[in-house]
């Protein structure tokens, strides 16, 4: 029978085998070390392993300040990795808790953002499977879909991250820090049963234990089992986005709801949201969102909020992703010779010389011109053998979204308006063919996920 030491090292070699067999150089990674027991033994495995597994180690502690013993902690942390002579890396970080996340959720969050921030390594981290118990109870009691049931992967090759213990239970964890006399610390905060992980680790899992001796095993199973159902949802919504994505993946046609059942249509708006990093948002916007889309007339304006910053609209046949813009900004202001011209809040205007295109320079003389916001009723003749039409117009005919119709910015020389960027020139400053013109092109950043 294998005793604990050699249980950990030949699963964390199994795993590393699982996922970086084929490289032909020696990988780096990066030991989240919290000065916990878990990732302490995961820094002396890793550091056993080094040679065998040709690893580049190093280690991150994230000080967050939340304890009175931070300091403490992170003192151990560097004095272990000197002893080992293991790269050392600290890095302080202030959370704020404006998302309404809770403490125990945006300090995960802000450690985690800079923990990603080594793009070059691999992150290892030492979840173990009583860590993914806890995560997939937490999930089902939030009522979360398969994303949030398929818990944590051992292995993300998206975020770079390596979970090597998560197969292994905290008990042969704790077991091979005793009999390898590993300095670790105890975080009193996990003692606290006002935080929820805390709460179900403390006090509910126990019981369930004693009545079901396995269910840490049978828990971290059927994670394995939804992270399954949640790749085949995947290859399904895949093979589905070739008919009905634009090539940004930020529009999506509608025609789904017509030609696909509802299921799929909701698997493929998961995928889609998922696709651009945003949050999933709950089932009964998933609902609205079918039901308001799939029973709209061709002209419906549909703007379904799935967070505080981004909706989901709907406009010509697509749904859209929309950045919430939260007010108009208006503004008046004169271009003075700048290549990029800042706006408030609605882009950037880019100008540049052209040979025979743009704003005529000597038709435009010695005046200036002025960047104003769009406030409704502005005219505008483009070419000499049309009539002069409303903006409105013009740019519904060229499909414009509305969304960002009302944040284009229009450009006016004295009072006529000669340029609309994106768009065209007024008829009257075309250049002639051999003349230098000025083309000016709108950067939307709300257009931008």
């Amino acid at each position: 029978m294998k005793n604990k030491s050699d249980v950990i090292l030949s699963e964390v070699i199994s795993s590393f085998n699982d996922f970086f067999k084929d490289q032909k150089k020696s990988v780096g990674v990066t030991v989240a070390l919290s000065g916990g027991v878990d990732s302490m033994v995961l820094l002396h495995v890793l550091y056993q392993l080094k040679i065998k597994l040709n690893l580049k180690l190093s280690a991150i502690h994230i000080h967050h300040g939340l304890s009175k013993n931070a300091d403490h902690w992170c003192k151990l942390c560097l004095d272990e990795c000197k002893k080992l002579n293991i790269d050392f890396i600290q890095k302080k970080i202030n959370f704020d808790n404006s998302e309404g996340l809770g403490i125990e959720a945006s300090a995960r969050k802000a450690r985690y953002q800079i923990l990603h921030q080594k793009a070059d390594e691999f992150l290892v981290t030492a979840h173990h499977q009583n860590d993914q118990a806890e995560t997939l109870m937490l999930q089902l009691l939030r009522g979360s879909g398969l994303k949030g049931l398929a818990s944590m992967p051992v292995f993300d090759k998206e975020r770079r991250l390596w979970r090597p213990f998560l197969k292994l239970s905290r008990e042969i964890i704790e077991e091979y820090a005793t009999n390898n006399n590993i300095r670790f610390v105890e975080d009193e905060s996990n003692k606290n049963t006002e935080f929820d992980r805390n709460f179900l680790r403390l006090e509910i899992f126990p019981k369930l234990i004693k009545r079901f001796p396995q269910t840490i095993k049978s828990l971290g199973r059927s994670a394995e089992l939804f992270a399954e159902g949640l790749n085949l949802n995947k290859a399904i919504a895949k093979e589905d986005a070739k008919n009905y994505f634009s090539e940004d993946f930020i529009k999506l046609n509608t025609k789904i709801f017509s030609t696909l059942p509802r299921d799929r249509v909701v698997n493929l708006i998961r995928w889609w949201l998922d696709k651009n990093q945003q949050k999933m948002p709950s089932q009964k916007i998933m609902d609205q969102i079918y039901t308001q889309i799939h029973s709209a007339k061709k002209d419906a304006k549909i703007n379904i909020h799935i967070s505080s910053e981004m909706s989901v609209r709907a406009y010509k046949d697509f749904l859209w992703l929309v950045k919430i813009k939260k007010e108009k900004n208006s503004f008046d202001l004169i271009w003075k010779g700048e290549e990029i011209f800042e706006l408030p809040g609605s882009g950037k205007l880019l100008f540049k010389p052209c040979l025979g295109k743009g704003i005529s320079l000597d038709k435009l003389g010695s005046s200036v011109l002025r960047i104003q916001n769009r406030k409704g009723g502005e005219r505008f003749k483009p070419k000499r053998n049309q009539p002069t039409r409303t903006l409105k117009y013009l740019l519904q005919k060229m499909n414009m979204p509305p969304w960002e119709r009302e944040l284009l910015p229009i450009i006016y020389s004295e009072d006529m308006l000669v340029a609309v960027p994106n768009f065209g020139v007024h008829h009257e400053f075309v250049p002639d063919e051999d003349k230098i013109g000025l083309t000016i092109e709108w950067v939307n950043y709300e257009s931008k996920i």
